[in-house]
């Protein structure tokens, strides 16, 4: 029996005058989505889908100059129909087939593009620095270079990684790890199992609540801190007394509370 190639994957592409700032909507079930900087405007919709012609028609991707948004729809749902002759399995096998072979989105953004995706599985991964981002998901993971803006994130299992945070980050997980590189703002995180860390880099709140996940926080040199840390089961470790505000000073301190129950918390200086 002869190996098994790759099935290379169908491409629709669109251009739009994509303005700065645009609100870029997208839904999706399992396709990715990947935020690039280039020529912005440029959209480029591929699957491996066994027709891909007919699948890749079926997206909706249109964009509102009045509103400066840009939304794209792969459509799974459009897609599955109900075929009564088939039978409720093989009805069934189609539609996870179907969804196991949705579009991934490409999409070359301006400046200050904000993103809200909604996927069952997808993820969304961005090298240019945007203004926003909101994400919800069930196992999607999240990747983004650089934020200037909010970031919210809800989702299962899926990972959260942030390059750099100018802003507010929220995220509630169940399992996924939480990492964010170079924070200047306030971090809130919910979270069962994942584990969670943070480079603090400018006074913020930083408020986790975690089961049992582990906690890493360092805080840049210099910065007045403040800390309410406890685990009734795990282990802390800080480099910073836990009994009161410690720093050089400054407008206002990094204000740090970790709640968890059997993860271990540690808290270091950068």
């Amino acid at each position: 029996m002869g190996e098994l190639s790759e099935v290379a994957p169908a491409a629709r592409v669109e251009h739009f005058e994509l303005k700065e700032g645009v609100e870029i909507e997208v839904t999706t079930a399992s396709g990715d989505v990947h935020l690039i900087e280039g020529e912005a405007g440029t959209v480029r919709l591929t699957t491996t889908d066994a027709d891909p012609a007919t699948r890749l028609e079926r997206v909706e991707c249109a964009y509102d100059a009045a509103a400066n948004r840009l939304s794209i729809d792969t459509k799974v749902m459009k897609g599955l129909g109900t075929d009564k002759g088939k039978g409720l399995g093989r009805a069934l096998k189609g539609m996870i087939g179907y969804a196991r072979n949705d579009v991934d989105v490409e999409v070359a953004v301006p400046r200050d593009a904000r993103v809200r995706l909604r996927t069952a599985s997808g993820n969304l991964v961005a090298d240019a620095t945007l203004a926003g981002a909101e994400v919800a998901s069930a196992s999607g993971d999240v990747r983004l270079a650089s934020v200037e803006g909010q970031v919210k994130v809800q989702t299962a299992s899926g990972e959260l990684d942030l390059g750099r945070v100018v802003g507010p980050v929220s995220a509630k997980l169940v399992s996924g790890a939480v990492r964010v590189g170079a924070l200047e703002g306030d971090l809130s995180v919910q979270s069962v199992s994942g584990d969670v860390s943070a480079s603090v880099v400018a006074p913020g709140r930083i408020d986790v609540g975690n089961v049992s996940g582990d906690v890493v926080v360092e805080v840049r040199s210099g910065l007045l801190v403040e800390l309410d840390v406890r685990s009734v089961s795990g282990q802390v470790s800080s480099q910073i007394a836990l009994d009161g505000a410690t720093g050089e000073g400054g407008e206002r301190p990094v204000t740090l509370k970790v709640r968890s129950v059997s993860g271990d918390v540690q808290v270091r200086r950068a």
